[in-house]
């Protein structure tokens, strides 16, 4: 169900529905969009399910599903996750579940909400993420929004014979907001 909790120019973030299976589904299972989140096994309905049941059981993340303001239709997901009350800290997550709508500022619109959220929403002081070191236009979206490197998990990943050093990239409340 359309239902909007953040409201952008081109899209929405809306609550994660039953209704989002099947793009959650044909997208995990999508070779680029699995390839480029290091997805290893396919996605049954039945998985599918569970991981819907589980965003919306699990009360201390945030998860949302990303919409196209003109034609109504999900085309990611977002979250924050993993959260820590104490240092207000949790780790951003976002997935282009439509490969029509890559590179087109959707996900950079997304993000800019999401992180706007979990800064004056949330009072976090801290969002960090990870991120594949050679995906240069994720790199360049999250640098964009004022997310600083500050780390590289070395050999952090595998894929088709190859290791991947990750990015550890973080933003505060402060760089954000200035």
């Amino acid at each position: 169900m359309y239902s909007p909790f953040l409201i952008g120019k081109k899209i929405d973030l809306c609550p994660v529905g039953s209704d989002d299976m099947e793009i959650l589904q044909k997208g995990y299972n999508d070779p680029d969009i699995r390839d480029a989140m290091f997805m290893y096994f396919p996605l049954t309905e039945g998985d599918t399910q569970e991981k819907i049941t589980k965003m919306i059981q699990e009360e201390h993340a945030v998860n949302l599903m990303i919409i196209d303001k003109k034609n109504k239709t999900p085309i990611g997901h977002i979250a924050l996750v993993r959260p820590d009350w104490v240092s207000r800290m949790m780790t951003f997550y976002i997935v282009l579940l439509d490969k029509t709508i890559w590179g087109k500022g959707l996900g950079t619109e997304a993000t800019r909400l999401m992180v706007d959220y979990g800064f004056n929403m949330l009072n976090l002081n801290r969002i960090q993420l990870h991120v594949n070191a050679e995906n240069e236009s994720a790199k360049a979206v999250y640098k964009k929004i004022g997310f600083k490197h500050e780390g590289t998990l070395r050999q952090a990943m595998y894929k088709n014979n190859k290791y991947y050093d990750f990015w550890l990239m973080s933003i505060l409340a402060e760089e954000f907001r200035a």
